[in-house]
């Protein structure tokens, strides 16, 4: 519980802290039991399996792992808007987005994976939440059924792409699921202005084209999962994501992080970005010039 407590606050040293006493080592957590606790950016009940390394790390910092994407959102989203949450997973960033856009804004989530959808629809019930509507299809540039493959036991390794023949041996489940254009689903009521977040394992481009029509129209801020190795699987690339954005007017940004003075705590960085980097997986940010988007994080550019 002390170190929880201590990572919780984030205080300097806490992932030594936690890689020391074993938090990182899946064998030992292996019939770990389930907890519930509150998320300490959103107040939220979240129940968490910490036999998984993702939701155990979610216990001891008291929010999901992925911190610069959270940072960027809490920058940016205000009451009265809307989050669209391509690729929900367990539901983190979706109930973070409902905490920011508050009574009198939307968050629209789609998640293909039914064992994921199981999740959402819990934290939704379980916490009354009124903002979100659950979309339980994945999202392409064409309707149609598509096999998603779950690598390992992470929910959130699920891809809509063939599986490499060396990798097929990590595959742990698949589901036939429904793949429709986001365009189709994404009424003409969406409070704006909007952020749109895409993580989906390499389908991101495909997306993307499906929700064209959505995009021209709301001129959302948009964050991408990049990963060259995953797209490609698809049959896409970063240059690809690079060039469908920026033929729409938007600015590319690396989402990153700067730890402030004595260690406490970090900061979010956005660095821009003219060309695809390749050699590691990240996330990006992309703002279109003027934009109220733009002028919200100017400070952190």
């Amino acid at each position: 519980m002390m170190m929880r407590f201590y990572s919780r606050l984030e205080l300097p040293g806490w992932g030594k802290l936690l890689s020391m006493s074993g938090v990182y080592d899946d064998e030992r957590w292996a019939d770990a039991p389930e907890r519930i606790i509150r998320g300490k950016y959103h107040g939220f009940k979240m129940r968490l399996g910490l036999s998984e390394w993702g939701e155990r790390q979610t216990y001891f910092l008291g929010r999901y792992f992925d911190l610069q994407t959270q940072l960027f959102l809490r920058h940016l989203v205000q009451p009265g808007e809307t989050l669209i949450d391509v690729g929900g997973n367990i539901g983190m960033i979706s109930l973070l987005g409902s905490s920011l856009v508050g009574d009198a804004g939307r968050v629209i989530t789609f998640e293909p994976n039914p064992d994921a959808q199981a999740r959402i629809q819990e934290l939704i019930d379980d916490n009354g939440i009124k903002n979100m509507t659950l979309h339980r299809v994945g999202l392409g540039d064409a309707a149609g059924q598509f096999t998603l493959s779950v690598i390992t036991d992470h929910l959130g390794m699920g891809t809509l792409a063939e599986v490499e023949p060396e990798h097929k041996k990590f595959v742990s489940k698949t589901h036939r699921v429904e793949v429709r254009r986001g365009d189709e689903l994404i009424g003409a009521d969406v409070p704006g202005p909007a952020t749109m977040k895409l993580d989906i394992e390499g389908f991101e481009c495909r997306a993307i084209r499906g929700l064209m029509g959505t995009i021209r129209r709301l001129r959302p801020a948009i964050v991408t999962e990049m990963s060259e190795h995953h797209l490609r699987r698809a049959g896409a690339s970063c240059a690809e994501m690079f060039d469908l954005l920026r033929g729409e007017g938007y600015k590319g940004y690396l989402l990153d992080l700067r730890t402030r003075a004595l260690g406490f705590g970090n900061r979010l960085s956005l660095v821009p970005l003219t060309q695809p980097r390749i050699d590691e997986d990240h996330d990006m940010a992309w703002l279109l010039p003027g934009s109220v988007q733009e002028q919200r994080l100017a400070r952190f550019m």
